[in-house]
């Protein structure tokens, strides 16, 4: 992903999943586990938790307060926001359709993980 996705203002990655682990080494599993089973390396990021700390912050200062308001996408920013602030560790993988979706969510189930959401092309979804 070269350039930054937003929609209102906000980090909004369409067509991915962002999954977050308490331990960095279950995201590096996670990720190794993917290209192995034959994800391409572009598609799949280990997130610099300190760069996801100060995304989440922007993000939440530039989202209108109509935003604020009427959507879950806040809340969404706010507890990426509280997980970097904790030290989680965040993994961004494409994963367009509902069958690669299941692929991955299969892979993060048998190491574990904290949370996932998909961002769909109108709605984020909790894994």
């Amino acid at each position: 992903m070269s350039e930054r996705p937003e929609r209102h203002g906000m980090f909004y990655p369409r067509g991915y999943v962002i999954v977050s682990f308490t331990a960095r080494a279950d995201a590096e599993k996670v990720r190794r586990l993917l290209i192995e089973g034959g994800y391409d390396e572009e598609d799949v990021h280990a997130l610099d938790t300190q760069r996801v700390l100060e995304g989440t912050t922007e993000d939440l200062k530039q989202l209108s307060p109509l935003i604020k308001a009427l959507s879950t996408e806040g809340d969404l920013v706010k507890r990426h926001q509280a997980g970097a602030a904790a030290g989680d560790t965040f993994l961004l993988a494409y994963a367009p359709s509902d069958l690669d979706t299941e692929r991955l969510m299969n892979v993060a189930r048998r190491v574990g993980y904290e949370r996932a959401h998909k961002y769909d092309r109108f709605t984020i979804t909790e894994l």
